[in-house]
């Protein structure tokens, strides 16, 4: 199964730029011809070791860290019981004890089923948010909903085996699995109306839940789920039970001037002391301390708990914040630490003090979102000595890694910064240290405008030593541009520029062309777009439609076309703010090279003016079926630039999609004297010598990770360097199990 953000993409059009160019030599020489396939039958077997950057767990041991936690309940043991619409392993629902993954629940994931954004905890049973689907009306019967719906609901499950459902008179759901009869069912809407449950609660006798859509409290009896009673709140979500019964209840969620806090009895009626919360606070979660005081979560700029003193009168006063004010981007922006918080989800206590916390960079996602956060942190303190007892993460997702060639012991994917220690065994090389996304300062941050709502693939450069990080979306229609300020900024990456190769769908910028490529340069320095700022490339007039970024080391932006060649947009300098200039008039334009009638992708060494390019010919020709692929064929060109470049060799790459898994290969990269092509499908890593074309060996998931990954499934899902040492650390996306895979090779 893909996530649920990839079912609504589409394949984008065959329409290419046109531009005149100057022409490249008459004819290209041919050093060597197509070299036949078989000519690679003989494969040396490599020595190298799995490793892995971003999850505290690698799957070695059978354990993952789930890419999202939306909501947190905490059982009176310790256990954490966690929920999220996806994790693309099926880890939707998942337990977690003392630093470990002890369980998750299945039956959540395919089949129509996804998690959701609330969970609660009693004794006996576990309660969770859910909704469930018939795939687009190919699951039919008593089990699923009719044809254009969804339902939503609650799946109830054993707390002892959170896999086994726990059916009940008048559950339906799930014929044919272990949570057969365990969904309590709430909402029956048409397809693409989000109907999700936002807060449960529960005591030994009663659920309570918050119907956000149909404006409800309401309240069913915990072991037989008939209902008990109901009220009409607006637009609620959390819901707290005080150790007197009553309730505190987020509500609002809806309202346009923000959700409130406020508090009634077991029976509906609305209590006296609403709380007074801080300008510019947003409610998330709430809690009880073992001090009887009420905590909020504030997903608003203070991302602290705020701590309120309960009155007499039934509310509560204001006493202070806890944690850094700030979270994460308190003094150092983006250094993660103890008690510097990032988009909280969940708060909770066990029964002996100990706090904690969940976190997903973001925090609740939107209504009607695909939103999947910007990953996972679980973390559990001593609520009296403020001592960390545990951190687990989960932090990447559909997410790339590149190591900073001027600094090998750094490695950046789009949002985070991460520090390695090569000395360290396997999945112990990495540390996190920075979040490079900054949602209050940085709003305009085209991060949250395009494609998932996260940077993606990055590329890190150096331009006159500074630092420089570039990104591109999963379907390269983007190249996103930022630069670093220690002094102001910290970790964070600064918003500089963005060139686009459409217009973006929506009214963000304000400013953008109708038609045709753009390209925005932040010369206020202020990480926001002004219209004033926006270049279009009137040149053309034209889109340009499966085109491909690259930026060499030298920091020139190339842009590979489908069908009409490739352009560089040559590095003019810094401007200054600091951020890199480029212009449409300044491009050189190289038109479709032999024997090419297709790119798709390219990777340009500046150092030694080599071109690879991958794609289609006329005797391997393109299949629209795998649009997303590299192409057949890879080939290398020497003396790129000079105007008279020679083709060295065109070799055959691992293309079979009619094999069962298909094998075609969907991202490409190339270091030292190596190209590596990563296989899609089977997420194997063919790699080739750059200098002669011939096949080498292949690297695949060992048992470090148990022997799996996740599809590699974005354009430019590897990165390749060559440490110091001699070694090559190749990186690879492995969404399914929020990690990135780190391959230590030396040849």
């Amino acid at each position: 199964m893909k996530q649920l953000i990839r079912c609504a993409k589409t394949r984008r059009g065959d329409a290419f730029v046109k531009k005149s160019a100057r022409r490249l030599a008459a004819s290209l020489v041919l050093i060597s011809a197509l070299v036949p396939a078989t000519a690679f039958a003989q494969v040396s077997s490599l020595k190298y070791t799995t490793s892995w950057i971003g999850n505290t767990f690698g799957f070695g041991d059978g354990k993952w860290v789930q890419l999202d936690v939306e909501a947190m309940a905490v059982g009176q043991d310790g256990t954490i019981y966690t929920n999220a619409p996806w994790d693309e392993s099926g880890s939707e629902i998942s337990a977690y004890k003392a630093g470990s993954k002890v369980a998750y629940a299945g039956q959540t994931h395919g089949w129509g089923n996804t998690g959701g954004d609330a969970i609660a905890v009693n004794a006996t049973y576990l309660y969770a948010a859910v909704s469930l689907g018939n795939q687009n009306g190919t699951l039919v019967g008593s089990g699923y909903p009719p044809n254009g719906s969804t339902w939503f609901g609650i799946t109830r499950r054993s707390v002892a085996n959170i896999a086994q459902g726990a059916p009940f008179t008048g559950g339906i759901g799930n014929l044919p699995n272990p949570a057969k009869n365990s969904l309590l069912l709430l909402n029956t809407v048409p397809n693409g109306t989000d109907a999700g449950v936002r807060g449960l609660a529960a005591t030994n006798t009663e659920l309570y839940v918050a119907n956000t859509y149909t404006n409800q409290i309401q309240v069913f009896d915990a072991n037989t789920m008939a209902p008990v009673r109901a009220w009409g709140v607006p637009s609620p979500g959390r819901i707290l039970i005080d150790a007197d019964g009553s309730l505190w209840v987020v509500q609002g969620l809806k309202a346009t001037t923000g959700p409130t806090v406020n508090h009634y009895s077991a029976t509906g009626t609305l209590l006296s002391g609403a709380i007074t919360l801080p300008h510019g606070a947003v409610p998330v979660d709430l809690a009880i301390a073992p001090s009887g005081q009420l905590l909020i979560a504030d997903g608003g700029r203070s991302q602290q708990i705020l701590v309120y003193n309960k009155t007499t009168s039934g509310g509560a006063q204001a006493a202070t914040g806890m944690g850094a004010q700030g979270g994460i981007f308190a003094a150092t922006p983006g250094m993660p630490g103890n008690w510097r918080f990032n988009g909280m989800t969940g708060i909770g206590f066990d029964k002996s003090g100990n706090f904690y916390v969940a976190q997903n960079g973001f925090g609740p996602r939107a209504f009607g979102s695909g939103e999947t956060g910007e990953g996972t942190v679980l973390e559990s303190y001593n609520w009296w000595t403020k001592a960390l007892n545990w951190r687990l993460q989960g932090l990447l997702f559909v997410d790339g890694a590149a190591i900073d060639p001027a600094s090998p012991n750094d490695v950046f994917s789009g949002s985070k910064h991460f520090k390695l220690n090569y000395a360290a065994g396997p999945g112990q090389e990495w540390s996190y240290a920075g979040f490079t996304l900054n949602r209050f300062r940085y709003p305009d941050d085209p991060a949250f405008h395009t494609t998932r709502n996260v940077r993606g693939q990055p590329l890190v450069r150096r331009i006159n030593g500074a630092r420089y990080l570039y990104t591109q979306d999963m379907y390269s229609h983007y190249l996103s541009i930022y630069r670093f300020n220690a002094s102001t900024d910290g970790e964070v990456a600064i918003p500089s520029g963005l060139l686009s190769q459409n217009p973006i769908p929506g009214t963000w910028p304000v400013g953008q062309p109708t038609y045709g490529e753009w390209m925005w340069r932040d010369q206020s320095g202020d990480g926001a777009v002004q219209a004033t700022e926006i270049q279009s490339n009137k040149a053309t007039g034209n889109s340009v439609y499966n085109g491909y970024w690259w930026v060499d080391d030298a920091a020139n932006v190339w842009l590979a076309t489908a069908g009409s060649g490739i352009r560089e947009m040559p590095l003019q300098g810094i401007d200054s703010v600091g951020n890199p200039i480029y212009q449409y008039s300044t491009a050189k334009v190289f038109p479709m090279p032999q024997p090419f009638t297709r790119i798709a992708r390219i990777s340009y060494d500046s150092s030694s003016d080599t071109m690879y390019i991958s794609g289609y010919t006329s005797t391997a020709p393109y299949v629209s079926a795998n649009w997303k692929s590299i192409g057949r064929v890879l080939a290398r060109y020497n003396n790129w630039s000079s105007g008279s470049p020679s083709l060295q060799y065109v070799i055959p790459l691992a293309f079979d999609p009619t094999r069962n898994p298909p094998v075609f290969p969907v991202s490409l990269a190339h270091a030292g004297n190596y190209v590596f092509a990563a296989e899609g499908v089977t997420a194997k890593l063919d790699i080739y010598d750059a200098r002669t074309g011939q096949e080498v060996g292949v690297l695949a998931p060992g048992a470090t990770v148990g022997n799996t990954s996740g599809w590699i499934d974005t354009q430019m899902g590897i990165s390749a360097t060559v440490l110091p040492s001699g070694e090559y650390a190749i990186l690879a996306e492995e969404d399914a199990r929020a990690k990135v895979l780190m391959y230590r090779w030396t040849p």
